[in-house]
């Protein structure tokens, strides 16, 4: 019996450090899914720190990959892998292994968990992008819009319609960027969010330079000043590279130079380098140029490092030719890297292709809650409309009495009565009740319930034989 009681203690020590850790791991989670939209860098800390507590050494002595997770459910590794990859692009950097939230996607989509698989088709669609699957990242991205009604969430909005205006920035689909931009633009806006105004802004101001539009630039640079103040640094340095920039296209070179030299002191700018280089080499100061050309190399931005590249190819094609021949090398790669603009008008036509069988849905949806409403209405007026019918006969047979009442009192009354017999019928023609139902047939309109037992008694009372 001692050795029964000994087994059953550990078994149930075991069991509730499993339920304990499970529930540990959901938490935290869960409290990493609350703070991951303003604070993703905190929340991929907390995310290593459960992950590193949760793997452990291999029997080949290689540490747990935070990519591999092992979590106890099916719940906890599909949202682990969700935040993990949505952690990743908040904080502005790219992954191409699409398990973690390709596996989200799945199981969100069994459990039909729409507001979470919005979200993963969103990061989905930004992995795909990553990885050069444009088409997959226009079916995933379109879908993540066509469910933002659905989930009430301002953040999951704004984040939609910007990946969408990354999309077709990329793509060179200029007109469908500027839509998303400043959709985006008009989320932040309504979240009131500085930060993810400020983004769209400067994307929407880089968009139109970039197009020549200077006076559209220039009215978003103005709507973008008063955010300098209350954003973070690096946005701040983004801002300023813009203004540089477009102070450079108006031709304000002295002005340009003070934005720019403004951002590179607020917060490193590999942009902001590439500008303040080109500068440089209208200057003449080629040592610089070379410098801020090198530098701005570092950045994430395929176009920013392929015109650096041109640049410092251009430079040493006559003085270091190896160096040249290296350079060039490295820009041929991504030259190849970025075949993707002559498929620009293909991206939009899918893009086109999904708003118009979302169209279509939304108006065959809508068709049929019209229809099924109609249905409903037309029960509920024909059940009305036979209630109506059977108490106006029986308000009609009620008042053919009362005539066939009324002729006999009078028949009665050309015959000498008694005052007792005058007293009755003027009784009868004169109570309020009858009235009342003279009143109600005048206005088309069957008395109440109570109306009808008072007549009854009133009938009773006066004419016992009724």
């Amino acid at each position: 019996m001692k050795y029964y009681s000994i087994i059953t203690l550990i078994s149930i020590c075991v069991l509730s450090g499993c339920s304990h850790g499970q529930s540990g791991n959901h938490a935290v989670l869960q409290q990493t899914e609350k703070i991951i939209d303003e604070d993703p860098n905190k929340a991929m800390q907390m995310l290593y720190e459960m992950e590193n507590a949760q793997n452990k050494p291999g029997e080949d002595g290689d540490k747990g990959d935070i990519e591999h997770s092992r979590l106890d459910t099916k719940e906890d590794s599909a949202l682990f892998g969700l935040l993990y990859i949505a952690a990743i692009h908040k904080i502005g950097l790219e992954i191409r292994n699409d398990s973690l939230i390709t596996n989200s996607v799945d199981y969100y989509r069994q459990q039909k968990d729409y507001t979470r698989l919005a979200k993963a088709l969103l990061h989905l669609g930004i992995t795909h992008q990553s990885n050069g699957r444009w088409k997959d990242a226009v079916t995933c991205l379109k879908e993540a819009e066509g469910m933002i009604d659905d989930c009430n969430d301002k953040v999951f909005c704004y984040d939609v319609y910007d990946a969408i205006g990354n999309l077709n920035a990329a793509a060179n689909c200029r007109e469908l960027m500027l839509t998303y931009y400043q959709r985006a633009l008009a989320s932040a806006t309504a979240m009131n969010s500085n930060s993810r105004k400020a983004a769209s802004l400067n994307k929407l101001i880089r968009a139109y330079i970039h197009q020549g539009q200077l006076d559209s630039a220039k009215v978003y640079v103005e709507q973008a000043k008063p955010l300098l103040s209350s954003v973070e640094r690096q946005v701040q340095s983004d801002l300023l590279v813009s203004f540089g920039c477009n102070a450079l296209e108006e031709k304000d070179t002295v002005k340009a130079k003070q934005y720019l030299l403004q951002a590179l002191d607020v917060f490193p700018n590999d942009y902001g380098a590439k500008r303040m280089g080109d500068i440089m080499e209208a200057e003449g100061k080629m040592k610089e140029a070379t410098d801020y050309w090198f530098e701005s190399l570092n950045t994430d931005h395929i176009q920013v490092r392929i015109e650096a590249y041109e640049k410092l190819v251009q430079y040493y094609r006559n003085r270091e030719e190896w160096r040249a021949l290296d350079l060039s090398e490295h820009l041929n790669r991504l030259y190849q890297s970025i075949r993707v603009n002559d498929k620009a008008e293909t991206i939009a036509a899918l893009q086109k292709e999904y708003d118009h069988r979302l169209v279509q849905h939304r108006l065959y949806r809508n068709l049929s809650i019209l229809i099924g409403t109609l249905v409903v209405m037309c029960i509920i007026i024909g059940a009305f409309y036979h209630y109506h019918r059977r108490k106006m006969k029986d308000y009609r047979e009620v008042l053919a009495r009362i005539k066939d009442l009324q002729k006999e009192l009078n028949e009665e009354q050309k015959e000498p009565e008694t005052p007792v017999d005058l007293s009755l019928m003027d009784t009868l023609l004169n109570d309020e009740t009858v009235h009342y139902f003279h009143r109600m047939a005048d206005r088309g309109k069957a008395p109440d319930d109570e109306s009808w037992k008072d007549l009854y008694d009133l009938m009773n009372r006066i004419l016992p034989d009724f």
